[in-house]
């Protein structure tokens, strides 16, 4: 059938995984590895995903073939980018101009299409300043976290989307970390965030600006998970379906891989990359899971998917990233380090922006603060002065008065009994502990834009 060739033609598997790093501990002490345990064919993520999970992610022409026609496809899609489920909404209830028909609803389902858009928001909860944590649950039972996101200033909103149920990246100041990897997300999950927050945007007085923009930087790393990633950014863009700016939408990664970089280069979006430190033993400290590449490796990676897969990318912005803590990468040393490490990448991008975020305060490393404003300062003028092509900002923390960093919400929710069992023991085989933070106010957790 459609679904299943393009299915088998787009998969992209990540072994369910701890961060070596965690490895010296027995993998009982993974929720996720419980999970799998207690659940066998999960660790293989996506490759034996139902029609239901793969329905957004395909094309119009493919979804033309399994409702027997482009203008059936057309007005499924219609009634989608209103958030309307043509499936499990009555024709009554639609408001799309497209009628989508009782003979279209009947293909859907003869190919074993009970549901349109996977998932379906367990809870919402919003923050004094309009962030909003979405916890979306599918069907197998495991959740992921979405973060709506208000600007402050600008007439749009932004969305924060998952690519991973939980994370085997390790990041030693991220809480979705420490789950371990359950699964990865396919693409038509991934997309299908943005459908919940659409519809929960629209018909809630709490977000009053349009959603117009889409963050690949939730739970999960899509570099990991980099095809389904990829197509989910071309479901988002594609002018047939979702219909959303190319520039308005940032795929994020710690960059895995050299490899990794040629399919995330492929996708039609803006591309970001985690760095965190520009020298090879501390970013090893501060992402464990990075140690089989160095950054000059990694670099290089990006360097010749940008100059080989895509020219075009030259005409965007890309981004550069790294979560400063106090006392640990925040110093004017680490500063020079960074503006020296990105000037190869700015020789064949338009324009680069760093983008320094002050780490935020989570349970399992409360030694890990936030810079002090001087501290930040003084980062942002080093790097200006040693690479003033680039454009540097300083995140601001948002929805911290509701415990919004990413991925926190699904900790507790995903497999709270084992998570508490597993928080007794040392998780990660890098214990926040070996950094020093000598100074600093701890101040709120929360996701930053």
């Amino acid at each position: 059938s459609v679904l299943s060739n393009t299915a088998r033609a787009f998969t992209s598997v990540a072994p369910l995984h701890r961060p070596a790093a965690a490895r010296l501990l027995p993998l009982s002490s993974s929720p996720a590895q419980q999970h799998a345990e207690a659940h066998p064919g999960f660790a293989e993520g996506h490759k034996n995903a139902g029609p239901n999970r793969r329905t957004l992610s395909l094309s119009l022409p493919d979804l033309a073939a399994v409702v027997g026609g482009t203008g059936r496809a057309k007005a499924v899609w219609a009634a989608v980018r209103q958030g309307v489920d043509p499936l499990t909404a009555g024709s009554s209830s639609s408001s799309s101009s497209e009628v989508v028909t009782p003979k279209t609803r009947a293909a859907l389902r003869a190919h074993g299409i009970t549901r349109f858009v996977p998932g379906a928001i367990e809870t919402a909860t919003p923050a004094t300043d309009g962030t909003t944590k979405l916890l979306i649950r599918f069907d197998d039972g495991l959740a992921v976290e979405s973060v709506l996101i208000p600007h402050l200033r600008l007439p749009r909103t932004t969305l924060c989307v998952s690519t991973q149920v939980g994370c085997d990246r390790g990041c030693a100041f991220c809480a979705t970390g420490r789950m371990g990897l359950f699964r990865n997300l396919t693409a038509c999950e991934i997309a299908a965030q943005f459908f919940w927050a659409y519809q929960y945007a629209s018909t809630t007085a709490f977000i009053e600006k349009p959603l117009t923009n889409v963050v690949f930087m939730g739970m999960g790393d899509a570099g990991v998970n980099c095809v389904e990633s990829a197509r989910a950014a071309e479901t988002l863009t594609d002018d047939l379906r979702f219909g959303l700016a190319k520039a308005k939408v940032t795929l994020s990664t710690v960059g895995p891989t050299p490899d990794a970089w040629r399919v995330l280069a492929k996708a039609p979006c803006a591309l970001a990359w985690s760095v965190h430190s520009a020298e090879d033993g501390l970013r090893r400290r501060l992402v464990p899971t990075s140690s089989h590449s160095s950054l000059s490796e990694l670099r290089q990676g990006l360097l010749d998917a940008i100059r080989d897969e895509r020219p075009a990318v030259r005409t965007r912005t890309m981004m550069v990233a790294a979560t400063l803590i106090d006392g640990v990468n925040d110093g004017v040393d680490d500063a020079r380090q960074l503006a020296e490490f990105v000037g190869p990448i700015v020789d064949v991008c338009a324009k680069l922006n760093v983008d320094l975020i002050p780490v935020n305060a989570v349970d399992h490393a409360p030694q890990f603060r936030r810079p002090d404003d001087a501290r930040l300062t003084a980062f942002v003028e080093t790097v200006k002065r040693h690479e003033p092509r680039v454009h540097v900002a300083v995140r601001v923390t948002r929805g911290d008065d509701e415990d919004a960093a990413c991925g926190q919400l699904a900790v507790k929710e995903l497999s709270r009994g084992a998570l508490q069992s597993a928080r007794k023991r040392s998780m990660r085989g890098v214990s926040s502990s070996s950094f020093s933070s000598s100074s600093g106010s701890n101040r709120g957790r929360g996701v930053v834009v």
